[in-house]
């Protein structure tokens, strides 16, 4: 008769995992979706600083848990495109993205459908440094 209390609290113990572990998942914002830059500002060796008439476009491809990957392109003075590899910080607010083949990107969620990355480019040809503000496309 002893096994039928422990088959009990052994599906308790299971059920309270599983639901700790669907709680945590929940927690990681989803990223995935297109969005545009709504404000920019940059400093680069070779032009000076960069704020105006400069449009910039996001797409996040695919998302799975933490880790996503997708493309940013811009227009305006430059034009130009990069697709990245990105990874969002476990406290759900930090994200990092590593271009394929320019920059390194540090950025915080604002809100669920609005975001800040710190765009750096040390060394090279044209180092620099700037920020671009998106928010999600709907």
């Amino acid at each position: 008769m002893r096994l039928r209390p422990t088959l009990f609290s052994l599906a308790v113990l299971i059920l309270g995992l599983a639901a700790t572990a669907m709680a945590q998942d929940e927690g990681i914002p989803k990223l995935t979706g297109t969005w545009e830059a709504t404000g920019y500002h940059m400093h680069d060796q070779k032009n000076g600083f960069n704020h105006a008439n400069e449009k910039a476009t996001m797409v996040i491809a695919e998302q799975q848990d933490r880790v996503f990957h997708g493309d940013v392109r811009w227009s305006g003075k430059f034009t130009g495109k990069d697709t990245f590899s990105g990874v969002i910080d476990k406290n759900n607010a930090d994200f990092y993205l590593a271009g394929h083949s320019d920059g390194l990107r540090l950025g915080r969620l604002e809100g669920p459908d609005k975001l800040v990355f710190y765009f750096l480019a040390p060394g090279g040809t044209n180092p620099r440094a700037g920020y671009v503000e998106y928010r999600r496309v709907k």
